[in-house]
């Protein structure tokens, strides 16, 4: 019997457990064509990647999608019905990939270790962003040079493009973009744990919109912070005016950020900052409605479709498409944006004031 390697259903270690055999079988669906998408870090850059994968699908629903990432990212992707195999970006999997050979290789990442393995592997066509034997980052063939490039001009990323960052990967990888948006899955499990949790957090009868405060902005990039007094004063505006019933949110970077806002705003329901991913996702799923920095709470109430006011300084606000569910809030400074980790004065965030956000709220409601 020579077993058919190439079936979606092969697992080689063991039978299928849908035919005895390969030869014969009824259930044998080969793919097609093997795609590698190796996209690490960060999370919430893997996170908005995700149309890649469904673009990937749409053009070639037989296509066997791989996507590497670092093992933080992981909980990001499970149970996405267009990634058919996730590996961590550990030594294991990279000797497994150094064994096999895919039809199409896709990075996006512009990190030495992403672009030099995406260099290194065997693919028939390789796309996005690989290792020049000379050392340097360089787009790996026509697709990818605007988005090459937008890392080497200021004036093109910040001034020129007016693409989302979906729309970049997916035409950098030579598909149609056609609005696909993120993707992703919360359990029913999930969803009954969170409603249970919540019902614990939340007051019983409290008034709706539910409104997600996220206090959190990740290590990179701390300047896209909003200030803690526009957060606490945003609180105590919507609890005064009953427009709502504000949730505090934060990983656990943030706890003391959240204690803070819990001591200025008592009897504010909060999220425990020590939350894993999924279980955070599937919160920010049952809640109304997100305000955010540029955030992965931000990208995950895009991602499962909650209202979002999107609050911008430092970074850029035209590669985030909000899909019509919200708002993006920023003053425009001049200086802005700028992709500094710090900044003494950080304007552009404490500018953007609470009554700025309540009348995006009114809006959306």
């Amino acid at each position: 019997m020579r077993p058919r390697i190439d079936c979606r259903h092969f697992l080689g270690h063991r039978p299928c457990g849908l035919g005895k055999e390969c030869r014969g079988c009824r259930h044998y669906a080969p793919w097609r064509e093997r795609c590698l998408i190796i996209k690490l870090a960060a999370k919430g850059d893997v996170l908005r990647t995700t149309p890649l994968a469904a673009a990937l699908k749409r053009d070639k629903p037989d296509t066997m999608v791989t996507w590497l990432t670092d093992a933080d990212a992981l909980p990001l992707l499970r149970h996405n019905p267009h990634i058919d195999r996730l590996l961590p970006y550990d030594a294991a999997s990279l000797v497994q990939l150094g064994a096999e050979r895919f039809d199409r290789l896709i990075c996006l990442d512009k990190e030495p270790r992403a672009a030099a393995l995406a260099s290194s592997l065997d693919s028939g066509r390789k796309q996005g962003f690989g290792w020049d034997p000379r050392g340097g980052l360089v787009p790996m063939d026509h697709r990818a040079a605007f988005l090459y490039r937008l890392g080497l001009s200021d004036e093109i990323k910040f001034r020129v493009n007016r693409k989302s960052y979906q729309q970049l990967v997916i035409e950098a990888a030579g598909l149609k973009h056609e609005g696909l948006g993120y993707h992703y899955t919360v359990t029913r499990e999930e969803a009954e744990w969170a409603a249970g949790y919540l019902s614990k957090t939340i007051k019983a009868g409290s008034r709706r919109p539910w409104i997600g405060v996220n206090t959190g902005t990740g290590r990179a990039y701390p300047a896209k912070a909003w200030p803690a007094a526009n957060q606490a004063k945003l609180v105590r505006e919507l609890k005064g005016r009953k427009l709502g019933t504000p949730v505090i949110l934060g990983g656990p970077d943030e706890k003391g950020v959240v204690e803070k806002l819990r001591r200025l705003c008592p009897g504010t329901p909060a999220i425990a900052p020590d939350l894993d991913i999924r279980s955070f996702a599937a919160v920010i799923s049952r809640l109304d409605m997100v305000v955010s920095s540029d955030s992965l709470a931000m990208h995950l109430a895009i991602a499962l479709k909650r209202r979002t006011i999107a609050l911008f300084g430092p970074t850029c606000s035209r590669e985030i498409d909000l899909y019509g569910l919200g708002e993006k809030l920023e003053l425009g400074l001049e200086c802005s944006p700028c992709y500094r980790a710090s900044c003494p004065d950080a304007g552009c965030m404490a500018g953007l004031t609470a009554t700025m956000v309540l009348e995006a709220i009114e809006r959306l409601t």
